[in-house]
């Protein structure tokens, strides 16, 4: 009989599956499909094509697929190869706000036929993880508390530019013993629509109302966002001292102008504090290299260019650079060499290089990925997405990267990132992490 074997049947998301195919004869040609459908009811698809071993069985983390939607032996090829189909009108990335169960079917052919069929089921909240729904002084956000009385550390998650507020990556951290507080700041309901004079006080609230809560260590507060929201926590760890790590994703080192949906791009501030625009970045045109030419019609929108076109003005990035030497504990950049959105790699440098320069006192690392560009985050997803239309300007705008190096990025940065909050605040682990190096991680 013909059987399909994952392990685990019911797993988090970010543990890798083991999926086994027995039963065939040897040198049996089968196919293996795998699909999964995202909050927006859209079905991602991946299938890859095997010969079964002399003893009849498909090991998929050892065998390299004849043909598929992937090339190499790859435990979680089925998984990262996943894509839209090509009339879906909505080719964004895949997407989950809500952290329910995700189920991933996975179906075997022969000669055309199903053979065998079953479901993976796809955690992003262990058992004993509770949620609840935050909306005290003006926040709006989602906490999510381990199992256990605590006192547990906090790790504040804040999305970037799309804004809006996504659960996900906090019910993670939670599942691995730190509350996480997905916290929305802009682009959602009851909150300011427009990335635009975001008072850095609401973060300051979001903080203390942490502090106050009786299963969650006030003392112990990380900070974790990507790309503005990277930008943001960086900031945050700058300005409060209650902020005691900082886990920036494609992030900055300057602070840039907001963002907004009459098309507003760099020309008023994005966040605010005590009243006061904070200092962001202001090129001077005559300072800079002619434009590039225009992206033609229907194409991506590769904004690297734009970003370093801009960063020749050296004074003007220096009046923008974040004082991150501020911060009260260890930082982790993590960039994409092949960034299109804009150079993760040479922004997120320019904070550790400014952290080297003042003999910053706490651990910090920069991972920088061969091949992966602007959406690095948690593993084991669909990496096929390489443009999508951005959320506030609906201009269409060009990731970087190739799926196979999301994927790797992907899966070895949030290894890395657990590390670092063992590391962090744990209570026995030694940190080592370099204080004066960039990786580059092919």
């Amino acid at each position: 009989m013909i059987e399909i074997h994952v392990e685990p049947q019911r797993g988090m998301v970010d543990e890798p599956l083991a999926i086994r195919l027995t039963g065939l004869r040897p040198g049996d040609l089968v196919t293996l499909r795998a699909s999964q459908t995202d909050d927006l009811a859209r079905t991602w698809r991946a299938h890859a094509i095997f010969i079964a071993n002399s003893s009849g069985e498909v090991e998929v983390r050892e065998q390299a697929p004849q043909s598929g939607t992937y090339a190499d032996a790859d435990a979680m090829g089925l998984i990262w190869s996943m894509a839209l189909d090509a009339d879906e009108p909505n080719q964004g990335p895949f997407f989950r706000q809500q952290p329910t169960p995700l189920p991933v079917e996975l179906v075997a052919e022969i000669d055309g036929a199903a053979v065998v069929r079953t479901t993976a089921e796809r955690l992003y909240v262990a058992d004993g993880v509770e949620r609840i729904p935050v909306r005290d002084e003006g926040l709006v956000g989602t906490l999510f508390v381990p199992r256990g009385a605590g006192p547990h550390p906090a790790v504040i998650t804040l999305p970037g530019s799309g804004g809006g507020l996504s659960e996900s990556g906090a019910a993670l951290y939670a599942s691995h013993g730190y509350a996480g507080f997905a916290l929305a700041y802009f682009n959602y309901p009851d909150l300011p629509q427009d990335l635009i004079d975001i008072p850095l006080e609401y973060f300051e609230t979001a903080i203390q109302w942490l502090q106050r809560q009786p299963r969650l260590d006030g003392d112990r507060i990380a900070v974790s966002g990507t790309s503005r929201g990277g930008e943001l926590v960086l900031l945050l760890g700058a300005t409060f001292s209650a902020v005691k790590a900082v886990i920036a994703y494609v992030p900055s080192g300057i602070v840039h102008g907001g963002i907004g949906r009459s098309g507003v791009r760099g020309a008023t501030a994005a966040w605010t504090f005590r009243g006061a625009a904070v200092p962001y970045m202001q090129p001077r045109v005559e300072k800079l290299s002619p434009e590039p030419p225009p992206t033609p019609p229907g194409v991506p929108i590769p904004l690297t260019q734009r970003f370093l076109r801009g960063m020749e003005d050296e004074e003007a990035v220096s009046r923008a650079e974040i004082p991150v030497e501020r911060i009260n504990g260890p930082v982790l950049l993590i960039s994409g060499k092949d960034d299109a959105m804009w150079p993760s790699e040479r922004l997120a440098e320019i904070a550790r290089r400014r952290l080297e320069e003042h003999h910053f006192p706490h651990p910090y690392r920069h991972l920088a990925y061969a091949g992966a560009g602007h959406m690095i985050g948690t593993p084991y997803v669909p990496t096929t997405v390489l443009a999508s239309r951005h959320p506030l300007t609906g201009e269409l705008f060009a990731y970087g990267g190739t799926p196979k190096a999301y994927a790797a990025a992907r899966e070895e940065s949030w290894r890395e990132v657990l590390r670092f909050l063992d590391d962090t605040f744990g209570s026995a682990k030694s940190v080592e992490v370099s204080a004066a190096r960039v990786e580059h991680v092919s």
